[in-house]
């Protein structure tokens, strides 16, 4: 760490001093030392606080002695006792530089060991320069032998610190406007979820970790971040944890500092975060901890910001910077960060996300709220936001999920013109409008020039080069009123609707893109052959992430049956050279062989939020190894497979949008024609199956012969288990995917029209995952109806057990279930009595 060095002077030995800090320049460009004497004094400070205030806050005291500093009140009075006192107490040393010959036999002073060497003044030496080196080299060597006693928390009085009234309101400020029916103002403690981080980790490995390591560790560190990702609030989050702790933490705002000196900027802030503390103080205690915000927009060149966090790297060893992502670019350009651990914060998966509401549900009834309620609502809130949120498509930022929760609870009020989530995609694009100061008057032009932007850009397969652009606006210009181009890109890049890479133009977030290609198609399908063209290329390639959304946002624009009947053509097409799967007993003969060697179910002893972390730890893995917008051609099979989900998803996305303005026949034809699709490739893998059983429990077993603990026999039974796992995947994939809490009906009547096991058990999966009742009533009846199909009733427990595991059930409806359906409950009873005495 650097070491201050405190030079006491004459003014009439100016040269002296000047002499010395030319010659010091060596070990201040290596940050060995930082000097300061009474010419650094600003005009217009109180040169008195200020040289007191400095000369305590040294490490090493540097007195120039000669006849006039010894005939200096000043100097011999108020200096030299501080700074003996000082030297006493370990906290600084005390170095007599001899400059001119003086008798200074009487002084306090001749007992401290001076130099140059034998202490003869610099003035007799023959040559000068030799003097100053050899003063340089005593220098070093005191700075490498001595450590200074710290000011340790005791000595700063910690019990008379005391924070201001305006950084508790900080701490507590959301920073947006947010509005709950439940509490009058939302703080951010209400709703803060600390979020994951990834460390950079050594051989490319993927190290993540919850944010609370940055406290626990301490350090330096320097966090990058999407813009709303949620770094102001971090800090505020390791502020409040700091201050708990012991420490002291201070915020500086980077695009405040205009300064390199850090006494300045360090100052100004504890005037405003504390009440009694001053920078003395401060830089001498062992609990300073430094909180520098958005360095990227720090008021400072690169030689200043570098010797700017030089100096608070020295001052403190623990430093929170944050920046955006794109800052780590430069991180090369500043040595002073080169020490610093590099972590990026992580948008809200999917177990975070689930904290967040559940927050949000239990504001002001938290104590009240039963598990039972909490669950049910968390599962609603979370598969609407899971909709409208996806990393492909609004980015899962805090901020988008708090703007959507109020949308949701908001939604009587809002404009629902479009569809049930169509709104929400406007209203996100309308607040960015607002945001870039673009007039309610001017929001069709730029929907307008949107719009034909988007599609240029899906057009040419991608982002515009500038010439492009150019060359966009200038036809824009012709078939429409003419637009400023400079103007509207201004905003739009300006405010994270557009993005520029210095190359290409493109859409910031994937969800304004496919809201416009979607637009742009909803209005010119009838008119253009091109439209119909493209869509048709969209329809091909439904298995792509990208161009399953943008169909998804069609039906946001347009109640036009075409967009529905052609995804039900698609979907009739896939597999189409196979019937529906019943699974029946004649089908699944097959399977009967190995039914009798696989374990029967229990119900195991689990804790409900335990297994639905892992549930969500589970999908999160899964989505960060996932590349949504793979362009790759797979296999024509592969092609196939993925067309089918993806048409499944995007028939229950459709429902699920439009409920309320679909007839009940179009909703009927919709969700059979994606069941049905389901249900083909189900028979089609069954069949597969049925002719390759012995091959394709090879292959799984060769899976599982990894783990080399496990015997044979028992790798067999493993793989059998996974085989029947595979038929009630697609069928929970079906159910999933085309199921939607507001149509119950609709799938209750498909249920008594098809008859099918297949459909009995879809339904039952549709039932418990969007409804969140279990009916002992129809579990009865299911079991009646399968009670000589083996496969089914598996299938049927393995649905039963799972909700039982992430949804709270009632005791008595679980005895029920027990008896219904073989089950042990005699562990989850243990469960839940536990659960009752913890409360």
């Amino acid at each position: 760490m650097s070491t201050k060095v405190f030079i006491s002077y004459a003014h009439k030995d100016e040269g002296y001093k000047e002499s010395l800090v030319e010659h010091m320049s060596g070990l201040i460009r290596a940050g060995l030392i930082n000097e300061w004497n009474d010419r650094k004094i600003i005009p217009g400070q109180d040169w008195g606080t200020s040289i007191s205030e400095h000369l305590e806050s040294s490490e090493l005291i540097v007195f120039l002695i000669s006849s006039a500093f010894m005939n200096s009140d000043y100097c011999m009075g108020v200096e030299v006792n501080k700074a003996l006192s000082m030297h006493k107490e370990k906290k600084a040393q005390l170095i007599p530089i001899i400059i001119r010959p003086v008798d200074w036999t009487d002084s306090e002073l001749s007992k401290l060991q001076g130099l140059p060497k034998d202490a003869l003044a610099i003035s007799s030496w023959s040559n000068a320069d030799e003097a100053w080196v050899n003063v340089i080299s005593g220098l070093k060597k005191h700075i490498q032998l001595f450590q200074p006693k710290k000011t340790t928390m005791s000595e700063v009085k910690t019990s008379e610190i005391k924070h201001s009234e305006y950084i508790f309101n900080w701490l507590a400020d959301t920073e947006i406007v947010l509005t709950h029916r439940k509490v009058n103002q939302v703080s951010l403690d209400d709703i803060y979820v600390i979020p994951d981080i990834e460390l950079e980790g050594k051989d490319n490995l993927v190290d993540i970790k919850s944010s609370s390591y940055l406290h626990k560790e301490l350090g330096h560190f320097i966090i990058s971040g999407e813009e709303q990702q949620g770094k102001t609030s971090l800090l505020k989050y390791l502020y409040k944890t700091l201050l708990k702790k012991g420490y002291l933490p201070i915020y500086i705002d980077a695009f405040s500092v205009k300064k390199s000196s850090i006494e300045q900027v360090i100052s100004k802030d504890l005037k405003v975060q504390y009440e009694n503390m001053d920078y003395i103080t401060y830089s001498r205690s062992d609990k300073s901890v430094i909180l520098i915000d958005n360095i990227d927009n720090i008021g400072l060149n690169l030689k200043f910001k570098n010797k700017f966090l030089n100096d608070i790297n020295n001052l403190t060893p623990n430093t929170f910077i944050t920046c955006h992502s794109s800052y780590n670019y430069i991180y090369g350009d500043i040595p002073a960060l080169d020490e610093h651990q590099r972590i990026e914060i992580l948008s809200l998966g999917n177990k975070k996300r689930e904290e967040l509401v559940k927050k949000w549900i239990s504001l002001g009834i938290e104590e009240n709220i039963e598990d039972y309620e909490l669950y049910s609502k968390c599962d609603d809130l979370k598969s609407r936001l899971n909709i409208v949120i996806k990393k492909n498509i609004v980015p899962p930022k805090p901020i988008y999920v708090l703007m959507l929760l109020q949308m949701f609870e908001a939604n009587a009020q809002l404009n629902l013109d479009l569809t049930s989530y169509g709104h929400c995609y406007q209203q996100l694009i309308y607040q960015s409008f607002d945001k870039a100061k673009i007039g309610k008057h001017d929001f069709d032009k730029y929907l307008n020039v949107l719009t034909e932007l988007s599609w240029e850009i899906f057009k040419a397969k991608g982002e515009l080069k500038s010439n492009a652009l150019d060359l966009f606006f200038e036809d824009y210009n012709r078939r429409f009123l003419p637009v400023d181009n400079i103007e509207v890109l201004d905003k739009l890049i300006g405010h994270s609707i557009l993005c520029n890479n210095g190359v290409n133009v493109g859409f910031k977030y994937p969800y304004i893109y496919y809201f416009f290609v979607g637009k742009k198609i909803a209005e010119s399908y009838r008119d253009s052959e091109e439209t119909k063209e493209k869509v048709e290329y969209l329809l091909a390639k439904l298995h792509r992430e990208d161009f399953a959304n943008i169909l998804i946002f069609i039906t946001h624009h347009t109640k036009d049956s075409w967009v529905l009947n052609e995804i039900k053509m698609v979907l009739s097409k896939l597999f189409n050279i196979q019937v529906e799967a019943t699974l029946d007993n004649n089908q699944l003969s097959f399977m009967t062989d190995f039914m009798k060697a696989i374990p029967e179910l229990i119900l195991e002893q689990r804790e409900i939020q335990s297994e639905r972390d892992q549930h969500n730890d589970r999908l999160d893995t899964l989505e960060r190894n996932t590349d949504d917008n793979d362009e790759s051609e797979p296999l024509d099979i592969l092609a196939n497979i993925n067309q089918t989900f993806k048409g499944m998803e995007i028939a229950g996305q459709i429902i699920r949008n439009r409920h309320a303005t679909l007839t009940r026949d179009a909703m009927e034809d919709l969700a059979r024609a994606g069941a049905n699709a389901g249900l083909r490739f189900l028979e089609y893998f069954i069949k597969m199956s049925d002719m390759a059983q012995k091959e394709i429990i090879k292959l799984i077993s060769n899976h599982l012969s990894e783990h080399p603990n496990l015997t044979n026999r028992e790798i067999e039974k493993q793989a059998e288990t996974a085989y029947l796992h595979l038929t009630y995947g697609v069928t929970r994939k079906i159910a999933s995917s085309i199921g939607s809490k507001e149509a119950l009906e609709v799938y209750r009547d498909m249920e008594k029209k098809i008859g099918t096991p297949a459909f009995l058990l879809i339904r039952q999966a549709i039932e418990l995952q969007f409804n969140k009742s279990v009916s002992i009533e129809h579990i009865s009846t299911c079991v009646k109806e399968l009670k000589d199909n083996q496969v089914c009733l598996r299938i049927l427990k393995e649905i039963v057990i799972q909700h039982i595991y992430m949804f709270p059930v009632e005791y008595k409806e679980k005895q029920q279930l027990s008896q219904l359906l073989g089950l042990s409950v005699q562990g989850q009873r243990l469960m839940d009595m536990k659960k009752i005495g913890k409360g």
